[in-house]
């Protein structure tokens, strides 16, 4: 902003025949030029990048097939969540993998029930993550 010759009042720029504070004529100096902002960015082209958005078919597509290691959720950069995924995950195989060893099937078989029926969910979850409106990532940004 440019101020008066006379006050040295800060002005606008569209004050130039008469200072509204103290009634100067012409109170620029004719020499007055606004700054040019731009002129810094020039030097910062190229350096930065803007992260680029995900992918919502991915994330589906990683949430239905390896969903039960919640590799889904680190992709859209949420850690907790994931890392949530993965010990329920091994938590639900591993007890109810282990009560099922009490019944005749086979050891492999008993953990492998667990693991498919889980599956089966997060199949679910894929389909469902279609559903959702407008999708974001940890970082707030919008799923393309």
């Amino acid at each position: 902003m440019p101020y008066c010759r006379n006050c040295h009042q800060e002005i606008s720029k569209f004050d130039t025949d008469i200072c509204p504070y103290c009634g100067e004529r012409h109170p620029i100096d004719s020499h007055y030029q606004t700054m040019d902002v731009t002129r810094g960015f020039s030097s910062l082209e190229g350096q930065y990048e803007l992260p680029k958005a995900k992918s919502l078919k991915v994330t589906r597509l990683l949430c239905a097939f390896l969903g039960y290691l919640g590799i889904h959720w680190f992709y859209i950069h949420r850690p907790k969540r994931g890392a949530v995924d993965l010990l329920l995950t091994l938590l639900a195989i591993g007890g109810i993998g282990s009560l099922l060893l009490l019944t005749p099937l086979s050891p492999v078989g008993c953990y492998l029930i667990p693991f498919f029926a889980l599956w089966a969910v997060y199949i679910a979850e894929a389909i469902a993550m279609g559903r959702i409106d407008s999708p974001k990532d940890g970082r707030g940004e919008f799923l393309r």
